[in-house]
């Protein structure tokens, strides 16, 4: 009875693992303003925390993990993007800022996830004590592949939006410039004409 229970349990954390609570998404920080994003985590709890400014100036913002007691966990400043892991000492409130004060025009745009592993000391527990199953292990094996391929492709899929980003403000400052640059050239020539036009007329008239 004990066992089916302890096998139960196995699975549900398994399967619980394996869609893992995540949060992803985008945001705009408008200048001179902080945007915080809230999340409630359980204590001694690991989270990955994972954000990219794709658009805006530099692309660069400053962040900061505080903790549910306003202690500061981490704090960067000017980071184009970053891969945070931690472990929660307290259950509560967690609070993931993103400051735009350093601009006084520019509006930045942040990618942003979080990953939550709630079912990570369970487990653990369970493989220390010698009551999970092989298959059960390789179930948790596959879970945390399939985690890191979530995240990897959540990474990629931001550095895609930077470049992306990037490319087409350099085509339109190219396209701007040309224009530009075709403006003056017709600017010129106009001038030209009428200078030569009234270098002849000058010329008759002597």
């Amino acid at each position: 009875m004990n066992r089916t229970i302890t096998l139960l349990m196995v699975v549900v954390v398994c399967l619980a693992t394996i869609v893992p609570l995540s949060e992803s998404f985008s945001f705009k920080v408008p200048a001179k303003v902080e945007e915080c994003i809230f999340q409630e985590i359980g204590i001694d709890v690991s989270f990955t925390v994972m954000f990219q400014v794709t658009q805006g100036g530099f692309n660069d913002i400053d962040f900061m993990i505080i903790s549910p007691d306003k202690r500061v966990l981490y704090k960067g400043q000017r980071e184009t993007e970053g891969t945070k892991v931690m472990k929660s000492n307290f259950a509560g409130v967690y609070s993931f800022c993103f400051s735009n004060q350093m601009s006084s025009l520019t509006e930045k745009t942040v990618s942003f996830m979080i990953l939550v592993g709630e079912q990570s000391t369970i487990t653990q527990d369970l493989a220390t004590k010698g009551q999970m199953p092989q298959l059960e292990s390789q179930i948790m094996a596959l879970a945390d592949g399939v985690q890191a391929v979530k995240s990897e492709q959540y990474y990629f899929r931001m550095r895609e939006a930077t470049h992306r980003n990037t490319a087409e403000s350099t085509n339109s400052r190219v396209v701007w410039w040309s224009i530009f640059e075709a403006l003056i050239l017709v600017a010129m020539s106009a001038w030209q004409i009428y200078y030569l036009r009234r270098f002849f007329e000058v010329k008759r008239a002597v």
